[in-house]
């Protein structure tokens, strides 16, 4: 069954009108559906209906309901995932494998070693599109959110001290990120990962002076995006 996204909430399942452009000619041009195919759509709200084609025009395509499905394959934990910005091409296959994992946030981090200083808004645009078709690929129902970028500073004072606070750190020769997540039983984890070079030293004192936790993810030292999918997979299945 094709799955497409309805980027605000559906107000009125029985009766769906389509207006998005993009997805408009996917439906008529590129799949060519017709009236009475049946597709799927999903909100920003986690829900999802089978619906049937009734009416298709160059503006809009109406949709009646057939089904509401009842279908989860969100996580329990929340996965909140502090991502130190990252050249293009490596944040975009981060954003789509986070996605696929199933995070819930994805905040971009400026921190003192990233090689790229800002993201404009053409690129968190494109980053959103992604994470939307990684979210109907993967089945989930709700794609995570892209938030602005932010300095590590800022994104120390967004974290509360009732979750579960962890930094990754290449240096971290006591704390194992399995064996932590092993000893706890909360539901909200914000995950910080470095840039290329890593975190500074002043970075990791500032973390641990607003508890968070430094941790480990094992003997090797990983890329930055190859740690960023391993923490959060970790974090998912553990």
């Amino acid at each position: 069954m094709f799955r497409f996204f309805f980027k605000s909430t559906i107000e009125d399942p029985q009766k769906i009108q389509i207006t998005d452009k993009e997805t408009i000619k996917k439906i008529t041009k590129v799949l060519r559906l017709n009236l009475g195919d049946l597709l799927n759509l999903f909100d920003n709200s986690g829900e999802e209906y089978e619906v049937r084609i009734q009416e298709i025009s160059g503006k809009k395509i109406i949709c009646s309901l057939v089904r509401r499905l009842d279908i989860n394959r969100e996580l329990d934990i929340e996965i909140n995932l502090y991502q130190s910005l990252l050249k293009k091409d490596k944040l975009e296959w981060l954003c789509q494998k986070a996605t696929e994992i199933g995070v819930r946030r994805i905040i971009p981090v400026i921190s003192e070693n990233c090689v790229v200083r800002e993201l404009n808004l053409n690129k968190a645009g494109r980053y959103k599109k992604i994470i939307e078709e990684a979210t109907i690929q993967s089945g989930g129902k709700m794609p995570p959110i892209f938030e602005p970028a932010v300095s590590f500073e800022q994104a120390i004072r967004k974290t509360s001290p009732r979750d579960i606070n962890l930094i990754c750190h290449e240096q971290e020769n006591e704390n194992a990120l399995r064996d932590q997540l092993e000893r706890t039983g909360r539901k909200k984890i914000n995950l910080f990962i470095g840039p290329e070079g890593g975190f500074s030293q002043f970075e990791i004192d500032l973390a641990r002076q607003n508890s968070l936790l430094p941790v480990s993810l094992g003997k090797r030292i990983l890329r930055a995006e190859t740690a960023a999918i391993v923490a959060c997979f970790l974090v998912a299945n553990t």
